[in-house]
């Protein structure tokens, strides 16, 4: 029989037979209701954190984004958590119990079986996420969230869980013992999420150089004679007032070149792509002004979605070959700095008033108009096909050699 072999019927009459077993019991329904109270519970506690933390009475903010981008961000990590107790012990448990090898006998092919089990363990998992859906509308409506930015997330999410899925189905075909199938399940999330990270971050002092920049900046002499003045004027004021602060003598600012280390992130950074957390959150759409200066809407929205799309990027993009030391006098004296969506800044004082400055450096625009997001799904979904298809070959008979003490049937 061609274990590839797949028909409609016969991936129905797995389906339903492995929901069927994980239904029957009441158990699934205090699941379910337990479940939909912790994530309402989390996502109240959630909603009301944010309105406290940056959107009080006296801030312009909006605490939707940040509330939605951490519901999101739960619903996934919790998703990651349940996914693999529906398949990491689907194969090697039913062998376990005798009960594989009736389905083996039957005219069902391997593929069949797995795919058939596959989708019992998804299915089940969606219905664990869409109970969490309402509270999700919840701060969807509160947060003024478009309803697209809602679909296209959940959309990623449900295809997240299915590829946790088919690892853990993979690995219960591997390993004869339920514990070590169910332990490697996790350890693939833990690698795909956090490891994947911790790699990346881990190889930053290796791609780190000394490099020459020219750098627009105080000659010594004036920039040390400036900080003297600024400390004694620290010194004079402690209670912090600002307003007689010496001004900053970027006038007399000058290029120069000096050596540098350089950490090139972007040879490394493409590590941390497989990661669920930065698929999802670089595939959010996003405002059409964010698209305009993302860096200003991360900032202003403190939306984590915005922020983990930003961090990425930027670490992208290779050391700037030119630095301004000099912008950032005015942030000592007290002035406001922000860039432009062309990496031009605007200076401003605290009362709002505008401050002419002569700049030759502007800062690099991140760029966002390519997605990163479908190398990342793309790269998930080849590690899930792997593993499916190391499902179907272990569940192809006639056997070939099985590990000492397998149970057949």
């Amino acid at each position: 029989m061609n274990a590839w072999r797949l028909s409609v019927n016969g991936l129905r009459t797995v389906t339903e037979l492995e929901l069927k077993q994980r239904i029957r019991s009441r158990r699934w329904i205090v699941a379910l209701l337990v479940w939909f109270l912790v994530i309402g519970a989390i996502t109240s506690l959630v909603i009301l954190a944010t309105s406290r933390l940056i959107g009080g009475e006296n801030s312009d903010q909006n605490p939707g984004p940040m509330a939605f981008a951490l519901n999101v961000f739960f619903v996934l990590g919790m998703g990651l958590i349940i996914a693999p107790t529906f398949t990491a012990t689907s194969i090697n448990g039913d062998r376990s119990a005798g009960t594989l090898a009736t389905l083996q006998a039957t005219r069902l092919s391997a593929a069949e079986i797995a795919i058939g089990k596959l989708l019992a363990a998804w299915l089940t998992a969606l219905v664990f996420l869409v109970v969490g859906l309402p509270f999700i509308a919840w701060s969807m409506v509160s947060g003024s969230i478009s309803l697209w930015q809602v679909v296209a997330c959940f959309a990623v999410v449900f295809v997240l869980v299915a590829i946790v899925c088919a690892i853990g189905l993979g690995w219960s075909a591997l390993l004869s013992r339920p514990a070590g199938s169910t332990v490697m399940t996790y350890l693939s999330v833990v690698a795909l999420t956090v490891i994947s990270t911790f790699v990346m971050a881990m190889m930053a002092p290796l791609v780190r150089t000394a490099e020459p920049v020219r750098v627009w900046g105080l000659p010594p002499a004036v920039a040390a004679q400036y900080q003297a003045e600024v400390d004694k004027y620290s010194a004079e004021h402690p209670d912090g007032d600002t307003a007689g602060l010496p001004q900053p003598p970027v006038k007399q600012c000058t290029w120069n070149e000096e050596t540098t280390e350089n950490v090139h992130m972007e040879r490394v950074w493409w590590i941390t792509v497989i990661n669920p957390f930065v698929i999802v959150a670089d595939a959010a759409p996003l405002p059409s002004e964010a698209y305009a200066n993302l860096n200003k809407y991360a900032s202003a929205t403190a939306d984590p979605l915005a922020m983990i799309r930003l961090g990425v990027r930027s670490l992208a993009q290779p050391p700037a070959a030119e630095r301004d030391d000099c912008i950032w006098l005015y942030t000592q004296s007290g002035y406001n700095v922000e860039y432009g969506s062309d990496g031009t800044p605007h200076v401003t004082t605290a009362s709002g008033a505008t401050v002419n400055v002569e700049t030759p450096v502007k800062r690099r625009p991140v760029a966002i108009e390519s997605a990163i997001w479908p190398w990342g799904l793309g790269a998930n979904l080849l590690i899930g096909a792997t593993f499916l298809w190391v499902a179907v070959r272990r569940l192809k008979v006639p056997y070939g050699q099985l590990p000492p003490g397998t149970r057949v049937a």
